[in-house]
């Protein structure tokens, strides 16, 4: 577009819906004591239990990712930065590709021994469907904003000369409700997996006739 042509310039939103199928689950094992030693090994211990319950429950081992624990000395800064023992972390995620396996796994790794559930990501697989009816949502959305800019201006609207995609919002999460670590372990975890919201932004550009 030159400096001499008129245009109106809009952005606008669209957004598609699309059933979530994997849940990508983030937990770890945590231990600590003044000794490196005890420690290291109880969060192994604790660990192994873990993988082998996720393992009970189905999950592939390529689905699960365990690094090796890591260590961090604690130290008491009012004595002279003395040390006063280990924190030893072991930080693992895993995808449950079969959602309705999901509250049997956060019971599952809670018993067997995880002390640290930082949260689930729900996504679908292959979200490129939902994107792109969201595109042209947006695009639908923009014409008509451009449409009625031009209307309440007195001009005639013409083609559409340019779109450019902008940073839309990710897709937010399902609701769910996660067992507290204090609550009874006779309370299975309730999950409610509804659909995810694929949301996308653009700004067009409309010649005026």
């Amino acid at each position: 577009m030159s400096d001499t042509e008129q245009w109106i310039s809009v952005t606008a939103t669209g957004e598609a819906s699309i059933a979530p199928n994997l849940a990508v689950v983030r937990f770890g094992v945590t231990g600590t004591g003044k000794d490196l030693g005890p420690s290291r090994d109880e969060v192994n211990t604790r660990s192994s239990a873990v993988l082998a319950q996720l393992r009970d429950l189905g999950l592939a081992d390529g689905d699960v990712n365990a690094p090796d624990v890591e260590i961090q000395p604690e130290y008491d800064y009012r004595r002279g930065q003395k040390l006063i023992g280990y924190r030893v972390v072991r930080q693992m995620t895993a995808r449950v590709r079969q959602l309705d396996r999901l509250g049997d796994v956060l019971d599952g790794i809670v018993a067997a021994g995880a002390n640290e559930v930082q949260g689930v990501a729900m996504t679908a697989s292959d979200p490129s469907a939902a994107e792109h009816a969201a595109l042209a949502a947006a695009v639908t959305a923009a014409r008509a904003k451009a449409e009625a800019i031009a209307a309440a201006a007195g001009v005639t609207m013409g083609a559409l000369v340019r779109v450019e995609e902008g940073d839309g919002p990710g897709m937010p999460q399902p609701k769910m409700r996660m067992m507290d670590m204090a609550e009874s372990a006779d309370v299975p975890t309730e999950v409610a997996v509804g659909d995810l919201t694929v949301t996308r932004r653009i700004r067009a550009w409309f010649a005026l006739g």
